[in-house]
C-alpha cells in the first residue's frame, strides 16, 4: 500500500505544480512558441490531460475528455490561433477531474491492478502508470522552460524599450543643451 500512496503522491504534486504555476500567469503566455520547432505551453498541458485520459482507460476507468484528442494527442499539431483551442479554464478543470480520477481507480485497485499483466511497451499496468508519470513530468520540465524563456524575452524586450525611452530622457535633452551650448559657432 506504501507504493500506491507514493504513485498518487506523485501525481498529486505534478496536478499541484501545473495549478500553482500556470493559473497566475496571464493567458496570452500560454500561446507563445519561442520556436517554430516548440510547441506552445497550452498544447503541452493538454497533452498532459490527454496522457492521462489513456491512463485512466488503461486503469478500467472511463475514457473522458476524449474531445481533447483532436487538438493535444501525439502527432497532432499545435495550433496558431488561440481562438481554436478549448478555453484554457476548461482544461485547468479536466486536470483536477483526471488527477482525482486516476488517483482514485490507483487506490482502488491496488497491488493487484498494478501488477495486472497487459500488452504494449510494459508487461504491467504498473509500469505503464510509471511511463505515464515520467512522461508528464518530461512535459511539465519543457513547461516550466518555455514559461521560463517566454519570462526572459519579456524582461529583455522591457529593458529594450527601457533603453529607447532613456534616449529621450532628460538626461538626453540636457546633453542635447549642453552640446549646443558648447558648440562651436
Amino acid at each position: 500500500m506504501e507504493s500506491i500512496n507514493l504513485i498518487t503522491d506523485l501525481f498529486k504534486y505534478n496536478t499541484g505544480y501545473l495549478m500553482k504555476h500556470l493559473m497566475p500567469i496571464d493567458k496570452s503566455k500560454l500561446f507563445i512558441r519561442p520556436s517554430i520547432k516548440l510547441n506552445p505551453v497550452i498544447w503541452i498541458f493538454g497533452h498532459i490531460i490527454v496522457s492521462r485520459g489513456s491512463l485512466i482507460e488503461l486503469l478500467g476507468g472511463e475514457p473522458s475528455y476524449w474531445e481533447l484528442n483532436q487538438y493535444f494527442n501525439s502527432g497532432t499539431r499545435a495550433l496558431n490561433d488561440p481562438s481554436e483551442y478549448p478555453p484554457f479554464d476548461e482544461i485547468m478543470v479536466a486536470l483536477g477531474k483526471l488527477g482525482k480520477k486516476l488517483n482514485r481507480l490507483i487506490i482502488e485497485g491496488g497491488d493487484v491492478l498494478l501488477n495486472k499483466q497487459v500488452w504494449g511497451n510494459y508487461d504491467t499496468i504498473g509500469k505503464h502508470v510509471l511511463s505515464g508519470y515520467i512522461h508528464e513530468s518530461y512535459h511539465i520540465g519543457q513547461i516550466t522552460y518555455l514559461l521560463n524563456q517566454i519570462e526572459k524575452s519579456s524582461t529583455m524586450q522591457s529593458r529594450l524599450k527601457s533603453f529607447k525611452r532613456r534616449n529621450n530622457s532628460t538626461g538626453k535633452i540636457l546633453l542635447d543643451n549642453l552640446k549646443s551650448v558648447l558648440a562651436v559657432k
